[in-house]
C-alpha cells in the first residue's frame, strides 16, 4: 500500500470511529425526546386539554406512522446528499417541532405537530441516517455497527424521560416540551455537522483514491430493479414478523404477565427482561452475523423464539415468562442489526440507505396494528394464546423460509476503517 493510500486509510478509519461514536448519539437524542418521552405528555395534555388517554395517544401513533412512510425519502436523501447535512437538518426540523408545540392553543395542534413536523424531524435524524453512515463506515462490520446504533437509541430511551420527569413535576410540560427541542438541536447538530465532517471528506478522499466502501460496493441500481429482486423481499421477510413480534409482545407485556396469575407489582420487574434482552441482541446478533451466514442467525433466532411463543401460549410462573421476555428481546434488539447485515450482503452500502428506506414503512405498519390486533384478540376470547401460536407459525414460515430460499450473502468489500484497524 503506498504512503498515500496508508494516509487515507488512517483518516477514513478515525473518521469512521468518530462518526459512529456521534451517530450513537444522535440515535440517542432524536428516538428520545420523540419517542421515548412521548409518555409524559400524556397525563399532561389530558389534565389540560380534556382529551380521552385514547385521542391523547392519537398523536403517537400518527407519529410513528408518518415516520415510517418518510423513510424512502430519508433513504434518498442520505444517498444522494452528505450526511451530515441530513441530519443537522433533521435535527433542526425536531427542534422547531417542539418548540411550536410549547405554544400549541389546542391539543390537535400538537396532533398536527406530530403527524408533520416532528416525525420528519426525527426521521431524518433517527435510525435510518445513523446506521447508514455507520454501515458505509465499517461495512465488514455491518452487523456490530447497526448494532451500536441501536443501543444507542436504546440508551435514550433509558436516560431522557427520567431525566426530564423532575422538571416534568415542577414546571410543567410546556417549559420540558421546549427543553426536548433545545436538547434535539444542541446535540444533534453539532454532532453532525463537526463529527461527521471528518468521515465525508474521508469517503471523499478515499473515493478519489478508488478506495473504501464508496466505489468497492455494488454498482448503483434503479428502485424498480431493487423491488424485482429476491434479495429485497429476504429482508422484509425477516422484519416483518420480528416487528409485529414487538407490538404484540411489548405493547402487551405486563397485560400478558396478569393474565398468568402474576401480581403487578412484580409483572414490572419482569418486563425489563425485554429491553435487558434487546441490549445484548442488538451487539450480539449483529457481532455473529459479522461472522457467520446471516440465514443461520436467523433461523436459529427464529426457532427459539417459537419455542418462546409457545410456552406463553401456556399457563407459566416468572421465572419461565421472564426468560422468554428476555428470547423476545435478544429477537427483537438483534432485528435491525440482522436486517442490516441482510442488506448490506446484498446490496453493499452505498445503497443501504434507500433499500433500508424501502423496507421501513410495511414493518412500522406491522408494529403499529400488532398491539391492536392482540388486544382485541384478547377482549374476545379472553387469552392472548390464538395471537402467540399465529406469531410462532409466522416466525416458523419465516426463517424456514429464509434459510430455505437459497439467497447466498456475498462479503463487502473491507472499509478503510477496517483495513485500519486490522493493521
Amino acid at each position: 500500500m503506498s504512503t498515500v493510500q496508508s494516509a487515507l486509510t488512517t483518516r477514513a478509519a478515525s473518521g469512521g470511529w468518530r462518526a459512529l461514536a456521534a451517530c450513537m448519539v444522535i440515535a440517542a437524542i432524536g428516538q428520545g425526546v420523540f419517542v421515548s418521552c412521548f409518555p409524559l405528555w400524556v397525563v399532561p395534555w389530558i389534565a389540560e386539554f380534556h382529551v380521552s388517554r385514547g385521542l391523547a395517544l392519537a398523536g403517537f401513533a400518527a407519529g410513528n406512522l408518518v415516520m415510517g412512510l418518510a423513510s424512502p425519502v430519508v433513504g434518498i436523501c442520505i444517498e444522494r446528499f452528505s450526511a451530515r447535512l441530513v441530519i443537522a437538518l433533521g435535527g433542526i426540523v425536531l427542534g422547531i417541532g417542539f418548540v411550536l408545540g410549547s405554544v400549541a392553543l389546542s391539543f390537535w395542534q400538537l396532533v398536527a405537530l406530530y403527524a408533520s413536523v416532528l416525525p420528519c424531524g426525527a426521521a431524518f435524524a433517527g435510525l435510518i441516517p445513523t446506521q447508514s453512515v455507520a454501515v458505509r463506515a465499517f461495512p465488514h462490520r455491518a452487523g456490530t455497527a447497526s448494532g451500536a446504533i441501536t443501543v444507542g437509541a436504546s440508551a435514550g430511551g433509558i436516560i431522557l424521560p427520567p431525566a426530564l420527569t423532575a422538571l416534568l413535576a415542577t414546571e410543567g410540560w410546556r417549559p420540558v416540551f421546549l427543553l426536548a427541542g433545545a436538547i434535539a438541536v444542541m446535540t444533534i447538530v453539532p454532532c453532525a455537522w463537526a463529527l461527521l465532517k471528518g468521515y465525508d471528506r474521508a469517503r471523499e478522499s478515499a473515493a478519489t483514491a478508488d478506495e473504501g466502501p464508496v466505489t468497492a460496493d455494488a454498482a448503483p441500481v434503479r428502485t424498480r430493479e431493487l423491488l424485482g429482486r429476491l434479495e429485497f423481499w429476504v429482508p422484509l421477510m425477516a422484519g416483518v414478523p420480528t416487528m409485529m413480534l414487538i407490538g404484540t409482545v411489548m405493547a402487551n407485556a405486563v397485560a400478558i404477565a396478569v393474565d398468568n396469575g402474576i401480581p403487578l407489582r412484580v409483572a414490572g420487574y419482569l418486563v425489563s427482561a425485554i429491553p435487558a434482552g434487546g441490549v445484548s441482541g442488538s451487539l450480539g446478533l449483529g457481532w455473529l452475523c459479522d461472522r457467520m451466514d446471516y440465514r443461520r442467525v436467523f433461523g436459529i433466532c427464529a426457532a427459539a423464539t417459537v419455542l418462546a411463543l409457545l410456552l406463553l401460549g401456556g399457563h407459566v410462573t416468572p421465572l419461565p415468562l421472564a426468560i422468554a421476555f428476555a428470547v423476545m428481546g435478544i429477537v427483537v434488539g438483534g432485528a435491525f442489526p440482522v436486517v442490516g447485515v441482510m442488506v448490506v450482503r446484498s446490496f453493499g452500502a452505498r445503497v443501504f440507505p434507500r433499500v433500508m428506506g424501502l423496507l421501513m414503512p410495511p414493518m412500522i405498519v406491522a408494529m403499529a396494528i400488532s398491539p391492536v390486533i392482540a388486544g382485541w384478540v384478547r377482549d374476545r376470547t379472553g387469552s392472548y394464546g390464538i395471537v402467540f401460536y399465529c406469531c410462532a407459525a409466522l416466525m416458523a414460515f419465516s426463517g424456514a423460509a429464509i434459510v430455505a430460499l437459497g439467497v447466498s450473502p456475498r462479503r463487502p468489500t473491507t472499509s478503510a476503517a477496517d483495513l485500519s484497524a486490522r493493521s
